[in-house]
């Protein structure tokens, strides 16, 4: 018995230095009197409200390793115009046809293609950091080869109406969102290639998966992420044999494909982005800071820290500031002795700890 209540006596202990003053007292009570009954008499208080002490320092403890769920400032207009301008993006496309003698692993070549066969796209869903933020899976939308009833019937692959919804998608976006985005990408803009269209205007492209480089985990695909990090999955489907149907015509199977594209969006990208926002390399991250002495992850305010940094190198000493809610540093660009400092150009603090 006294084993165990040495146990809990040291469990609490560890929450000292984020305790509240009154949570403090009844853990250096229970410390000095050796169990709960004798510290709440100690203190002049009933055994149930010395529990509730202890347990809200425990919860305090754990509420300052939580990270803050990721919240954008959308009250800057800054911010509100880079999200409008932000496109979460996912496409699907269709298999071709090979001849090969056996099954199992072949190296098959362009001699194997079937003549005429080629990848194209079978359906794209997209929707804006803004629409999703703020309406949720409702603002995703989408576009299919089955929505063009007459080129479908012609042929089911002919990806023309997907490819021009796409073309001004991309054209009026800053940046793109995608998942293993070279693949997205390069599909979309090899089919503009091969149509002969001019490519649309400079777009920057964020992927949820490069930008987790140096994070380890067991698996970066998204499905994956989505089960572990959120609780959230992909649509299923029967496999293979969707596409497939699709190659065949089946407008069925294109509903389906339409519809498992759809998931990938804001339940799976969307909600994967931020989850993981706040870890990767601020150098990398989509900037919302805009002009001024603001954070470029969440484009919150900076507050101005005591001290300063000093450059190990050089010996020259700079500015730095703090999102306090993620606990994310910044130092000025320039040193403190320079009349541009404390003038709002700032830079990620990303060091290894020593100042």
């Amino acid at each position: 018995m006294a084993d165990k209540q040495q146990k809990k006596i040291t469990d609490y202990s560890e929450y000292l230095s984020t305790a509240k003053p009154k949570q403090a007292a009844a853990i250096r009570a229970v410390l000095a009197h050796g169990t709960q009954a004798a510290a709440a008499k100690a203190l002049g208080i009933n055994l149930r409200t010395l529990e509730r002490h202890l347990k809200a320092a425990k919860g305090a403890s754990n509420d300052t390793i939580t990270m803050p769920e990721f919240a954008p400032n959308t009250s800057r207009a800054h911010v509100k115009g880079v999200m409008q301008k932000t496109v979460f993006l996912d496409i699907e496309t269709s298999v071709i046809e090979v001849y090969t003698f056996r099954l199992g692993m072949q190296n098959l070549n362009i001699g194997s293609l079937k003549e005429g066969s080629k990848t194209k796209l079978l359906t794209a869903a997209w929707g804006s950091w803004w629409d999703l933020y703020n309406g949720g899976a409702d603002k995703v939308k989408s576009i299919g080869n089955h929505h063009n009833k007459k080129s479908f019937k012609a042929d089911p692959t002919d990806d023309t109406g997907v490819l021009r919804a796409l073309w001004h998608v991309l054209d009026g976006a800053d940046i793109i969102v995608a998942h293993n985005a070279s693949f997205d990408r390069g599909w979309i803009e090899g089919r503009f290639m091969d149509l002969g269209w001019k490519k649309p205007s400079k777009y920057y492209v964020y992927c949820t998966y490069r930008t987790l480089h140096g994070l380890n985990g067991v698996s970066k695909k998204l499905d994956y992420l989505s089960q572990k990090l959120i609780g959230t999955e992909k649509v299923k489907h029967e496999g293979f044999q969707l596409w497939i149907d699709c190659q065949n015509g089946s407008r069925e199977a294109f509903e389906k494909m339409e519809a498992y594209n759809i998931g990938d969006i804001y339940e799976t990208l969307y909600k994967v982005f931020m989850r993981t926002a706040l870890y990767v390399d601020r150098n990398k991250c989509i900037d919302l800071a805009g002009e001024g002495k603001f954070c470029n992850v969440t484009g919150d305010a900076l507050t101005k820290q005591d001290g300063s940094y000093r450059n190990r190198r050089t010996g020259l000493r700079y500015h730095t500031y703090i999102n306090k809610k993620y606990n994310l540093e910044y130092r000025d660009r320039y040193n403190i002795n320079s009349k541009k400092a404390d003038t709002g150009y700032i830079t990620p603090l990303i060091s290894n700890g020593l100042k």
